[in-house]
């Protein structure tokens, strides 16, 4: 029987890596800082040690950059549909490694960045998810396994999960979102759901695993059905 991933040992050298190379430009910014006010600008000592927040601060976004960057290296290659059980599918064991490493990332480098939403798509793009331009979206549990096109909205505190226990193994499977579409606020989208062009997510409703929502539909309701049809937006020639 093959041993869990030592998830907690990766983690704590992954923390010390990252905080072992974010020491050196931390210490040349106060190096430089201090030639450039003692020597250059003939200014009290007192100043260097004034600026010491700065010093922090870079230590803590280098921190961060190398944090994301370790991350990104170690994602695993998962294949889609039924997993499991045990850790000797090496499925299960990438999943792990991934989904401890993306809360890593969202932990220590927030989610969004710097608590701007417009930071969450390259930060998301980073950790494998496809996206295209113009899109919003807000909490995702396996980003790699995400997609959406030019223009997808998912709401505030929508959810897209892409990972789900079934018959006691582990299910994995992309969640696709089309052009346009519109995903409404504190709305769960489960694994396998694929969501055409210009079709909307009331909100507050959730969509069960392997549901194909066609283009152009409004759908609502937990578990979500569909509403209406709606019209299709003209494009001119």
């Amino acid at each position: 029987m093959s041993n869990p991933p030592r998830l907690l040992l990766r983690l704590a050298l992954n923390i010390l890596l990252a905080g072992l190379a974010s020491l050196l430009p931390s210490i040349l910014t106060a190096v430089l800082t201090y030639y450039a006010v003692v020597y250059l600008l003939h200014l009290p000592f007192i100043i260097v040690v004034g600026l010491a927040p700065l010093y922090y601060i870079v230590a803590k976004w280098c921190f961060k950059l190398f944090f994301l960057a370790l991350a990104r290296a170690q994602l695993r290659p998962v294949k889609e549909g039924l997993h499991g059980p045990g850790f000797e599918d090496e499925n299960i064991r990438n999943w792990l490694i991934n989904i401890s490493l993306v809360d890593a990332v969202k932990y220590f480098v927030g989610d969004p960045p710097l608590g701007q939403t417009a930071l969450r798509p390259p930060l998301l793009r980073l950790l494998g998810a496809k996206l295209g331009k113009g899109i919003s979206l807000d909490d995702v549990t396996d980003p790699y396994l995400v997609e959406m096109e030019d223009g997808a909205v998912a709401g505030g505190r929508s959810f897209i999960v892409s990972h789900l226990s079934r018959d006691g193994k582990l299910y994995l499977k992309k969640v696709k979102i089309g052009r346009g579409a519109l995903i409404g606020v504190r709305s769960t989208i489960f694994p396998g759901v694929e969501i055409g062009e210009g079709a909307v997510v009331a909100a507050h409703s959730l969509v069960p695993m392997d549901t194909k929502i066609p283009p152009y539909t409004l759908w609502a309701g937990a578990p979500a059905k569909q509403v209406e049809t709606l019209r299709r937006k003209e494009t001119k020639q």
